[in-house]
């Protein structure tokens, strides 16, 4: 009975010395209860342990937004206290998704032993997870491009007790970028012998399907909080013995968008060309500088101001002394800088403005003399 009491008293005390824990222990332990209950039908086997080491699994992501089709939403996945976090803004102004995606492995993961991929996550930012579409990706072959097999998912909403989201292999369907493979077949686990990445979209447009893109009713834009717990395979089986394992597949540093020395990365040939195209890629094609113009744009368009030129003295006066707090002269300042790059982009992109209005023109000019329609004009 002492012994009883005993063990009470110190465990009142370790709780009422962990009371800021509480909250964060009790949605652990919920988390845990879905888990083992959904244990009792699949084995869940991590391979983006999240939970386990944030820092660490974080390093193999990256985010792949619509900028890359001229938008101007934007998003992270960083690192928790035993999760990460994919934040972001989506934004429908010339795009209207945001992602994150694996880094290329230089070693893919043999997932054919499974029967599908699990999500642990949960939105934080609101309760509106049915006015977004929710997407995942596996990426079958070594390539970057827009084909892939992709299949809907929902994260659950804030501490619900709803368990990891299971998708079976068998509801990926090829896609390029938003239509639907004609007569490709689902996915199955033999077809994941070789996987090279994964991937998440949250977006305005709908699942793929043969007739193009649909847009999701009432689609909410603006900013977006998800909580990455896990991402991994299950199976009803049991589990291989050699699990794959992030930690044995290595972020490759070979990729030409990639940071580091473009020499010892790529060769002598083709990393000098990325030397020099790189600043000059970065300067014409800056993600900052389109932000800028697509914010002048929404300014003008909605009646704040008469013209380019107000928006930017607009940009000048509320934004950079105003939220940013600089000066007269740092605002001006770093106004000029902007308007300076601004105009030596324009001017360094006329060559490809020139070269791609001959190609399309010329393009035009023989579908013409064939009796065929003519492409649009740029």
């Amino acid at each position: 009975m002492w012994t009883m009491a005993a063990f009470a008293l110190a465990f009142r005390s370790s709780v009422s010395l962990t009371r800021p824990c509480q909250s964060s222990i009790h949605r652990s332990l919920r988390r845990a209860v879905s888990a083992v209950a959904m244990a009792d039908e699949a084995t869940l086997v991590p391979l983006f342990p999240f939970s386990e080491a944030p820092a660490a699994t974080v390093e193999q992501w990256e985010r792949i937004d619509d900028v890359v089709m001229g938008g101007v939403s934007s998003s992270r996945v960083v690192a928790g206290d035993a999760r990460a976090e994919w934040r972001g803004i989506v934004r429908t102004d010339g795009g209207g998704f945001c992602g994150a995606r694996t880094s290329t492995l230089e070693e893919p993961m043999d997932l054919s032993r499974f029967e599908g991929l699990y999500v642990d996550a949960a939105l934080l930012s609101d309760e509106d997870v049915d006015r977004r579409a929710w997407k995942l990706t596996i990426r079958t072959g070594a390539s970057r491009g827009e084909v892939v097999h992709s299949a809907e998912w929902k994260p659950r909403v804030g501490d619900s007790n709803d368990g990891p989201k299971l998708i079976p292999f068998s509801d990926f369907r090829l896609v390029r970028g938003p239509r639907l493979v004609p007569g490709a077949p689902p996915l199955n686990a033999s077809s994941c012998k070789s996987v090279f990445g994964i991937g998440m979209t949250l977006s305005k447009f709908a699942a793929a399907n043969a007739d193009g893109m649909a847009t999701v009713d009432n689609f909410r834009d603006g900013p977006f909080n998800v909580a990455l717990y896990n991402v991994g395979a299950y199976t009803t089986r049991e589990a291989p013995a050699d699990i794959p394992s992030p930690q044995r597949n290595s972020v490759s540093q070979s990729k030409p968008n990639s940071s580091g020395n473009p020499i010892k990365s790529n060769g002598v040939f083709v990393g000098l060309a990325l030397a020099l195209l790189r600043p000059i890629g970065s300067l014409v094609f800056s993600e900052e500088a389109r932000r800028r113009r697509q914010a002048r744009k929404l300014l003008v368009s909605s009646g704040r101001c008469a013209n380019s030129l107000a928006a930017r003295l607009y940009g000048q006066r509320v934004i950079k002394r105003g939220v940013r707090g600089l000066s007269r002269t740092q605002a001006a300042l770093s106004g000029l800088r902007e308007a300076t790059k601004d105009a030596v982009a324009f001017l360094l992109s006329l060559p490809l403005r020139l070269a791609f209005r001959m190609i399309f023109g010329l393009g035009r000019t023989l579908a013409k003399l064939r009796g065929q329609k003519p492409m649009p004009a740029l």
